[in-house]
Protein backbone atom coordinates (compact mmCIF):
# COMPACT_ATOMS: atom_id res chain seq x y z
CA UNK A 1 0.00 0.00 0.00
CA UNK A 2 2.54 2.30 0.83
CA UNK A 3 4.73 1.49 -2.38
CA UNK A 4 1.09 2.16 -4.49
CA UNK A 5 1.09 5.75 -2.99
CA UNK A 6 4.76 6.76 -3.55
CA UNK A 7 4.17 5.44 -6.98
CA UNK A 8 1.73 7.94 -7.24
CA UNK A 9 3.40 10.85 -5.93
CA UNK A 10 6.12 10.36 -7.88
CA UNK A 11 4.24 10.11 -11.55
CA UNK A 12 2.44 13.19 -10.22
CA UNK A 13 5.63 15.16 -9.44
CA UNK A 14 6.45 14.79 -12.80
CA UNK A 15 3.54 15.26 -14.88
CA UNK A 16 3.69 18.81 -12.89
CA UNK A 17 7.40 19.56 -13.78
CA UNK A 18 6.76 18.27 -17.33
CA UNK A 19 3.56 21.28 -17.40
CA UNK A 20 6.38 23.86 -16.18
CA UNK A 21 8.81 23.11 -18.99
CA UNK A 22 6.44 22.75 -21.77
CA UNK A 23 5.33 26.88 -20.23
CA UNK A 24 8.70 27.70 -20.33
CA UNK A 25 9.34 26.75 -23.86
CA UNK A 26 5.80 28.16 -25.00
CA UNK A 27 7.18 31.60 -23.66
CA UNK A 28 10.31 31.34 -24.72
CA UNK A 29 8.96 30.83 -28.26
CA UNK A 30 6.35 34.08 -27.90
CA UNK A 31 9.54 36.18 -26.80
CA UNK A 32 11.46 35.11 -30.07
CA UNK A 33 8.24 36.02 -31.52
CA UNK A 34 8.18 39.09 -29.94
CA UNK A 35 11.50 40.08 -31.11
CA UNK A 36 11.37 39.52 -34.67
CA UNK A 37 8.11 41.48 -34.74
CA UNK A 38 9.78 44.12 -33.56
CA UNK A 39 12.39 44.37 -35.34
CA UNK A 40 10.32 44.58 -38.14
CA UNK A 41 8.28 47.24 -36.74
CA UNK A 42 11.68 48.87 -36.03
CA UNK A 43 12.71 48.67 -39.59
CA UNK A 44 9.03 50.10 -40.64
CA UNK A 45 9.39 53.14 -38.68
CA UNK A 46 12.93 53.81 -39.69
CA UNK A 47 12.54 52.96 -43.32
CA UNK A 48 12.92 56.37 -44.42
CA UNK A 49 16.48 56.71 -42.75
CA UNK A 50 17.33 53.30 -43.74
CA UNK A 51 16.06 54.28 -47.57
CA UNK A 52 18.25 57.18 -47.19
CA UNK A 53 21.81 55.91 -45.49
CA UNK A 54 21.20 53.22 -48.59
CA UNK A 55 21.00 55.50 -51.36
CA UNK A 56 23.40 58.11 -50.35
CA UNK A 57 26.56 54.94 -50.18
CA UNK A 58 24.65 53.61 -53.04
CA UNK A 59 24.89 56.90 -54.87
CA UNK A 60 28.36 57.70 -53.63
CA UNK A 61 29.38 54.32 -54.85
CA UNK A 62 28.27 55.69 -58.38
CA UNK A 63 30.20 58.69 -58.06
CA UNK A 64 33.14 57.32 -57.51
CA UNK A 65 32.77 54.25 -60.04
CA UNK A 66 32.02 57.18 -63.05
CA UNK A 67 34.69 59.56 -61.76
CA UNK A 68 37.65 57.19 -60.95
CA UNK A 69 39.76 56.99 -64.12
CA UNK A 70 40.03 53.84 -65.54
CA UNK A 71 43.22 51.61 -64.96
CA UNK A 72 45.59 50.07 -67.85
CA UNK A 73 48.29 47.43 -67.81
CA UNK A 74 51.32 48.09 -69.21
CA UNK A 75 53.87 45.25 -69.86
CA UNK A 76 56.93 43.97 -71.77
CA UNK A 77 58.76 40.73 -71.55
CA UNK A 78 62.58 40.56 -71.93
CA UNK A 79 64.60 37.50 -72.87
CA UNK A 80 68.00 37.23 -71.59
CA UNK A 81 70.73 36.54 -74.18
CA UNK A 82 72.66 33.24 -74.27
CA UNK A 83 76.45 33.72 -74.62
CA UNK A 84 76.97 30.05 -75.59
CA UNK A 85 75.83 26.61 -74.58
CA UNK A 86 76.91 23.98 -72.39
CA UNK A 87 78.55 20.51 -73.01
CA UNK A 88 73.88 19.08 -71.99
CA UNK A 89 72.80 21.37 -74.44
CA UNK A 90 72.29 24.10 -71.77
CA UNK A 91 72.51 28.22 -72.76
CA UNK A 92 74.98 29.57 -70.75
CA UNK A 93 72.88 33.54 -70.33
CA UNK A 94 74.66 36.49 -70.42
CA UNK A 95 73.59 36.89 -67.37
CA UNK A 96 71.72 34.41 -64.22
CA UNK A 97 67.83 35.71 -64.88
CA UNK A 98 68.05 35.91 -60.88
CA UNK A 99 70.99 38.35 -60.66
CA UNK A 100 69.58 40.52 -63.21
CA UNK A 101 65.72 40.45 -61.55
CA UNK A 102 67.98 41.89 -58.41
CA UNK A 103 69.25 44.40 -60.32
CA UNK A 104 66.00 45.67 -61.92
CA UNK A 105 64.19 45.98 -58.36
CA UNK A 106 67.61 47.19 -56.33
CA UNK A 107 69.69 49.43 -59.06
CA UNK A 108 67.39 50.20 -62.21
CA UNK A 109 63.93 51.00 -61.17
CA UNK A 110 65.32 53.45 -58.34
CA UNK A 111 67.37 55.26 -60.57
CA UNK A 112 64.64 55.36 -62.95
CA UNK A 113 62.20 56.47 -60.64
CA UNK A 114 64.37 59.70 -59.67
CA UNK A 115 65.00 60.86 -63.45
CA UNK A 116 61.19 59.83 -63.98
CA UNK A 117 60.14 62.67 -61.13
CA UNK A 118 62.38 64.95 -62.05
CA UNK A 119 61.27 65.14 -65.76
CA UNK A 120 57.38 64.50 -64.46
CA UNK A 121 57.31 67.29 -61.72
CA UNK A 122 53.12 66.40 -62.28
CA UNK A 123 53.56 63.31 -60.87
CA UNK A 124 54.26 63.09 -56.89
CA UNK A 125 55.38 59.34 -57.46
CA UNK A 126 56.80 56.73 -59.63
CA UNK A 127 53.98 53.89 -60.76
CA UNK A 128 54.87 50.58 -59.27
CA UNK A 129 56.70 48.86 -61.37
CA UNK A 130 56.11 44.98 -60.95
CA UNK A 131 58.84 42.49 -61.91
CA UNK A 132 58.27 39.00 -62.29
CA UNK A 133 60.58 35.72 -63.23
CA UNK A 134 58.69 32.74 -64.13
CA UNK A 135 60.73 29.60 -62.61
CA UNK A 136 63.88 27.80 -64.55
CA UNK A 137 62.85 30.28 -67.26
CA UNK A 138 65.11 33.38 -68.54
CA UNK A 139 62.38 35.45 -69.44
CA UNK A 140 61.37 38.44 -67.51
CA UNK A 141 57.90 39.98 -67.33
CA UNK A 142 57.41 43.62 -66.39
CA UNK A 143 54.12 45.47 -65.87
CA UNK A 144 53.26 48.72 -64.10
CA UNK A 145 49.07 50.43 -63.86
CA UNK A 146 48.29 53.65 -65.06
CA UNK A 147 45.69 55.93 -66.61
CA UNK A 148 45.13 56.25 -70.62
CA UNK A 149 46.35 60.12 -70.40
CA UNK A 150 49.60 58.85 -69.97
CA UNK A 151 49.92 55.78 -71.99
CA UNK A 152 52.86 57.56 -73.63
CA UNK A 153 55.05 58.17 -70.05
CA UNK A 154 54.10 54.28 -68.93
CA UNK A 155 55.36 52.77 -72.20
CA UNK A 156 58.60 55.21 -72.73
CA UNK A 157 59.53 54.31 -68.92
CA UNK A 158 59.33 50.77 -70.01
CA UNK A 159 61.01 51.44 -72.87
CA UNK A 160 64.06 52.91 -71.13
CA UNK A 161 64.32 50.26 -68.48
CA UNK A 162 64.29 47.95 -71.44
CA UNK A 163 67.62 50.03 -73.20
CA UNK A 164 69.29 50.30 -69.98
CA UNK A 165 69.28 46.37 -70.11
CA UNK A 166 70.28 46.14 -73.29
CA UNK A 167 72.98 48.33 -73.11
CA UNK A 168 74.47 46.77 -70.17
CA UNK A 169 74.27 43.35 -71.66
CA UNK A 170 75.77 44.43 -74.88
CA UNK A 171 78.83 44.82 -73.28
CA UNK A 172 79.29 41.13 -72.72
CA UNK A 173 78.36 40.32 -75.84
CA UNK A 174 80.37 42.08 -78.21
CA UNK A 175 83.52 41.24 -75.68
CA UNK A 176 82.20 37.49 -76.41
CA UNK A 177 81.70 38.52 -79.82
CA UNK A 178 85.09 39.92 -80.09
CA UNK A 179 86.37 37.04 -78.51
CA UNK A 180 84.58 34.33 -80.77
CA UNK A 181 85.95 36.38 -83.89
CA UNK A 182 89.44 36.47 -82.84
CA UNK A 183 89.37 32.84 -82.33
CA UNK A 184 87.59 32.49 -85.95
CA UNK A 185 90.57 34.58 -87.32
CA UNK A 186 92.90 32.17 -85.63
CA UNK A 187 91.14 28.66 -86.91
CA UNK A 188 91.19 30.05 -90.46
CA UNK A 189 94.78 31.28 -90.00
CA UNK A 190 95.42 27.57 -89.19
CA UNK A 191 93.79 26.34 -92.00
CA UNK A 192 95.15 28.11 -94.46
CA UNK A 193 98.81 27.37 -92.97
CA UNK A 194 97.87 24.01 -93.40
CA UNK A 195 96.57 23.77 -97.01
CA UNK A 196 100.37 25.54 -97.75
CA UNK A 197 101.69 22.28 -96.25
CA UNK A 198 99.63 20.26 -98.34
CA UNK A 199 100.60 22.15 -101.37
CA UNK A 200 104.08 21.83 -100.62
CA UNK A 201 103.67 18.23 -99.72
CA UNK A 202 101.61 17.38 -102.74
CA UNK A 203 104.56 19.49 -104.45
CA UNK A 204 107.20 17.01 -102.93
CA UNK A 205 105.34 14.00 -103.93
CA UNK A 206 105.57 14.73 -107.35
CA UNK A 207 109.22 15.87 -107.68
CA UNK A 208 109.52 12.15 -105.99
CA UNK A 209 107.79 10.98 -108.66
CA UNK A 210 109.81 12.80 -111.56
CA UNK A 211 113.17 12.01 -109.30
CA UNK A 212 111.81 8.47 -109.24
CA UNK A 213 111.86 8.48 -113.06
CA UNK A 214 114.97 9.98 -113.30
CA UNK A 215 116.28 7.14 -110.87
CA UNK A 216 114.53 4.63 -112.73
CA UNK A 217 115.92 6.04 -116.06
CA UNK A 218 119.25 6.89 -114.92
CA UNK A 219 119.34 2.77 -113.53
CA UNK A 220 118.32 1.36 -117.10
CA UNK A 221 121.31 3.61 -118.47
CA UNK A 222 123.81 2.24 -115.56
CA UNK A 223 122.80 -0.90 -116.29
CA UNK A 224 123.28 -1.02 -119.87
CA UNK A 225 126.25 0.46 -119.62
CA UNK A 226 127.64 -2.03 -117.19
CA UNK A 227 126.20 -4.91 -119.17
CA UNK A 228 128.15 -3.37 -122.31
CA UNK A 229 131.57 -2.82 -120.30
CA UNK A 230 131.41 -6.74 -119.02
CA UNK A 231 130.98 -8.14 -122.52
CA UNK A 232 134.00 -5.58 -123.26
CA UNK A 233 135.43 -6.84 -120.75
CA UNK A 234 135.14 -10.76 -121.84
CA UNK A 235 136.32 -9.73 -125.27
CA UNK A 236 139.69 -7.92 -123.83
CA UNK A 237 140.01 -11.26 -121.74
CA UNK A 238 140.04 -13.63 -124.15
CA UNK A 239 142.08 -11.26 -126.78
CA UNK A 240 144.76 -9.96 -124.16
CA UNK A 241 148.40 -10.22 -124.97
CA UNK A 242 150.10 -6.99 -125.03
CA UNK A 243 150.60 -4.77 -121.63
CA UNK A 244 148.23 -2.02 -123.29
CA UNK A 245 145.95 -4.33 -123.45
CA UNK A 246 146.38 -5.83 -120.08
CA UNK A 247 146.16 -1.78 -118.90
CA UNK A 248 143.00 -1.16 -120.78
CA UNK A 249 141.06 -4.64 -119.71
CA UNK A 250 141.91 -3.15 -116.20
CA UNK A 251 140.64 0.89 -116.59
CA UNK A 252 137.75 -1.06 -117.92
CA UNK A 253 137.42 -3.56 -115.09
CA UNK A 254 137.48 -0.53 -112.63
CA UNK A 255 134.42 0.91 -114.58
CA UNK A 256 132.33 -1.69 -114.15
CA UNK A 257 133.33 -1.71 -110.88
CA UNK A 258 132.52 1.92 -110.15
CA UNK A 259 129.03 1.56 -112.71
CA UNK A 260 127.94 -1.17 -110.65
CA UNK A 261 128.02 0.83 -107.27
CA UNK A 262 126.65 3.27 -108.69
CA UNK A 263 124.22 1.70 -110.17
CA UNK A 264 123.57 -0.27 -106.39
CA UNK A 265 123.68 3.42 -104.53
CA UNK A 266 120.85 4.59 -107.26
CA UNK A 267 118.95 1.39 -106.90
CA UNK A 268 118.97 2.18 -103.13
CA UNK A 269 118.08 6.24 -103.53
CA UNK A 270 114.81 4.51 -105.90
CA UNK A 271 114.19 1.23 -103.15
CA UNK A 272 114.83 2.82 -99.89
CA UNK A 273 115.54 6.45 -99.53
CA UNK A 274 112.79 7.40 -102.23
CA UNK A 275 110.32 5.07 -100.54
CA UNK A 276 111.23 6.04 -96.98
CA UNK A 277 110.27 10.33 -98.19
CA UNK A 278 107.39 9.05 -99.88
CA UNK A 279 106.05 7.47 -96.52
CA UNK A 280 107.19 10.19 -94.59
CA UNK A 281 105.50 12.95 -97.20
CA UNK A 282 102.51 10.27 -96.96
CA UNK A 283 102.47 10.56 -93.60
CA UNK A 284 102.61 14.14 -93.00
CA UNK A 285 99.92 14.53 -95.53
CA UNK A 286 97.59 12.13 -93.84
CA UNK A 287 98.30 14.05 -90.89
CA UNK A 288 97.70 17.01 -92.50
CA UNK A 289 94.47 16.00 -93.56
CA UNK A 290 93.46 15.18 -90.22
CA UNK A 291 93.76 18.76 -88.74
CA UNK A 292 92.24 20.35 -91.31
CA UNK A 293 89.31 18.33 -90.55
CA UNK A 294 89.97 18.88 -86.64
CA UNK A 295 90.28 22.76 -87.40
CA UNK A 296 87.15 22.81 -89.92
CA UNK A 297 85.27 21.21 -87.35
CA UNK A 298 86.03 23.43 -84.76
CA UNK A 299 85.79 26.39 -87.21
CA UNK A 300 81.97 25.15 -87.59
CA UNK A 301 80.83 24.73 -84.14
CA UNK A 302 81.94 28.21 -83.75
CA UNK A 303 80.04 29.76 -86.14
CA UNK A 304 76.78 27.71 -85.16
CA UNK A 305 77.63 29.32 -81.84
CA UNK A 306 78.37 32.61 -83.17
CA UNK A 307 75.22 32.13 -85.11
CA UNK A 308 73.36 31.11 -81.48
CA UNK A 309 74.96 33.86 -79.54
CA UNK A 310 71.22 35.74 -78.84
CA UNK A 311 71.02 39.53 -77.38
CA UNK A 312 69.18 40.26 -75.06
CA UNK A 313 65.76 41.14 -76.15
CA UNK A 314 62.56 42.41 -75.59
CA UNK A 315 59.92 40.01 -76.74
CA UNK A 316 57.24 42.12 -77.01
CA UNK A 317 57.42 46.19 -77.36
CA UNK A 318 55.50 47.58 -74.26
CA UNK A 319 52.14 47.46 -74.30
CA UNK A 320 48.68 48.97 -73.35
CA UNK A 321 46.00 46.30 -72.26
CA UNK A 322 43.01 45.93 -74.19
CA UNK A 323 40.46 46.01 -71.39
CA UNK A 324 41.07 48.38 -68.08
CA UNK A 325 42.40 46.50 -65.01
CA UNK A 326 40.63 46.57 -61.33
CA UNK A 327 37.56 46.96 -59.72
CA UNK A 328 35.05 47.11 -62.37
CA UNK A 329 32.14 50.02 -61.97
CA UNK A 330 29.41 47.19 -61.41
CA UNK A 331 31.21 45.73 -58.38
CA UNK A 332 31.93 48.95 -56.97
CA UNK A 333 28.30 49.79 -57.07
CA UNK A 334 27.31 46.87 -55.64
CA UNK A 335 29.85 46.57 -52.83
CA UNK A 336 28.90 50.32 -52.00
CA UNK A 337 25.21 48.72 -51.68
CA UNK A 338 25.83 46.07 -49.83
CA UNK A 339 27.63 48.20 -47.55
CA UNK A 340 25.23 51.11 -47.17
CA UNK A 341 22.17 48.43 -46.38
CA UNK A 342 24.88 47.44 -43.29
CA UNK A 343 25.24 50.88 -41.94
CA UNK A 344 21.68 52.00 -42.53
CA UNK A 345 20.50 48.83 -40.10
CA UNK A 346 22.89 49.46 -37.76
CA UNK A 347 22.18 53.35 -37.74
CA UNK A 348 17.98 52.66 -37.23
CA UNK A 349 18.48 50.33 -34.66
CA UNK A 350 21.10 52.89 -33.15
CA UNK A 351 18.44 55.55 -33.82
CA UNK A 352 15.59 53.41 -31.96
CA UNK A 353 18.21 52.85 -29.05
CA UNK A 354 18.55 56.28 -28.18
CA UNK A 355 15.00 57.19 -28.82
CA UNK A 356 14.40 54.54 -25.83
CA UNK A 357 16.98 55.77 -23.58
CA UNK A 358 15.54 59.44 -23.95
CA UNK A 359 12.34 58.05 -23.26
CA UNK A 360 13.67 56.67 -20.27
CA UNK A 361 15.57 58.91 -18.70
CA UNK A 362 11.91 61.53 -19.58
CA UNK A 363 10.15 58.53 -17.26
CA UNK A 364 12.52 58.70 -14.70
Amino acid sequence: MSDLKNTDHMASQYELESNVRFVMLNSAQQDDEISLIDLWLVLAKRKILLFTVMLVFTAAGLIFSFSMPKQYNYSTAIEIGAMSYGTSGQPVYIEKPSSLLAKIKQSYIPLMAKEYLVLHPEFEKMPDIKVKLEKNSNIIFIDLKGQEDYADVYIELLNSLILKIKQDHQRVSLLKRKDLELSENQFKNEIMMLKEQEGLLVSQNKRLDTKKVLLENRIKETGDFVKASTKIKRKAMREVGTEGQAISLMMVDAEIRKNRNTLARLEEQLQITLENTREINSNKLTENHRKQLQTNEELERLVIQQNNLLETRAITEPLQSLKSVGMGRIIIVVVSFFAGLCIALFVGFFAEFLEKVKKQATTA
